[in-house]
């Protein structure tokens, strides 16, 4: 995309997904479905909860033009294999062919960013309506910049109280799995506060049913902190849980008043899980997300990192081996900020030059 082009997506208010605040530091709360778009900007919620709440909005905002001179598109040859992105990318979970258009724009928007991988909630309401092709619409226009996408399907419906239920995950991978765009699928969200190592295996091993040459991807949070605590026992890391760990700390807060970035707790969740993986199943991929919002009613009053902490925290990331990095989130509606907010600028300034003093250095011929 040329620079100085107004695209669609710029010139719309963005559309917002609703989502669920999980309520604890290790936290990345789940997505609320969203049907139809809504071009307005969610409102968080005053506490914590896992309980699903009913979303409010406000006036809608238009969408920041990038303002650098060095925003241009970023040629298919020089996208690396290593993959840096943002969560949550494209701000609603349905569409239709109506939306293409505006799609491609906002997936070319944030390329110029050096996004090369995104993770994006697909609408699990498109099953049984006769539209499960339109999931295909995203990935096909991310596939035409060589960007890749870990799908996280939403209303997830894979428990029973019992066993796991595939019927869902399996009427969506029958579709996108051949995908050439499709990197992963996201499978589960925190599930150690669930699920026990026997359950994520069996998941993993159902899934693989389905799919077996697709990547299966799980938010995990701090798998070295669930090891050690008594509340939540037979939580071993070990083979067939995932393909790709993601793994965080959100270390941009306010500690007594100031503002403080935890950097130690970063290296540490890093160091900790590395040995975790490399020991115990080193064909896995440990990821990290990288924090982009600010949450003011959170326990630990999170706020968002300055551009020159988010070089930090991508730094220490590279310096411990992360194998990928996502910036968290691009889009969500219980946050006081985010990344796609419009005075969020320097952030995507940031991002950019991230990409560019160290992600392009990764590149293969």
């Amino acid at each position: 995309m040329k620079r100085g082009k107004t695209t669609q997506f710029q010139t719309l208010a963005p559309l917002i997904i609703g989502f669920l605040l999980a309520g604890c530091a290790a936290h990345t709360p789940s997505p609320a479905p969203l049907t139809t778009p809504a071009s307005s900007v969610v409102a968080p919620s005053a506490e914590a909860t896992h309980t699903p709440t009913p979303v409010q909005t406000t006036s809608p905002v238009s969408h920041p033009t990038p303002t650098s001179a060095n925003y241009e598109s970023t040629p298919e040859a020089t996208l690396t294999p290593y993959p840096y992105g943002v969560v949550y990318a494209y701000p609603a979970s349905d569409w239709t062919e109506a939306d293409r258009q505006a799609i491609r724009e906002h997936l070319e928007y944030l390329q110029e960013l050096g996004v090369n991988t995104i993770v994006q909630v697909f609408s699990s309401r498109l099953i049984g309506a006769g539209r499960e092709k339109d999931w295909l619409i995203l990935l096909d226009e991310a596939e035409r910049i060589n960007m890749r996408v870990i799908a996280r399907l939403w209303p997830p419906d894979d428990w029973n109280g019992r066993d796991f239920d595939f019927q869902t995950i399996k009427s969506f991978l029958t579709i996108v799995q051949d995908h050439p765009a499709l990197l992963a699928y996201m499978g589960l969200h925190e599930p150690l506060e669930q699920f026990d190592s026997d359950q994520l295996q069996r998941f993993y091993a159902g899934v693989k049913k389905i799919a077996p040459e697709l990547a299966i991807a799980n938010y995990m949070g701090n798998m070295a902190w669930f090891e050690e605590s008594p509340r939540f026992p037979n939580r071993d890391f070990g083979t067939g849980i995932c393909d790709i760990c993601i793994v965080w700390y959100y270390p941009a807060r306010y500690l007594h008043g100031e503002p403080a970035l935890e950097e130690d707790l970063v290296r540490e969740t890093l160091q900790e899980n590395r040995k975790l993986v490399d020991e115990r199943a080193p064909e896995t991929q440990l990821w990290f997300l990288g924090q982009t919002y600010t949450q003011h009613a959170h326990r630990r009053q999170l706020r968002m990192p300055t551009p020159e902490e988010m070089e930090t925290i991508y730094a220490i990331a590279e310096e411990e081996g992360a194998d990928g990095f996502l910036w968290y989130p691009w889009a969500h509606g219980n946050y006081d900020q985010m990344l796609s907010d419009p005075d969020m600028e320097p952030q995507r300034q940031a991002v950019r030059r991230i990409y560019e003093n160290h992600i392009l250095q990764k590149s293969t011929p």
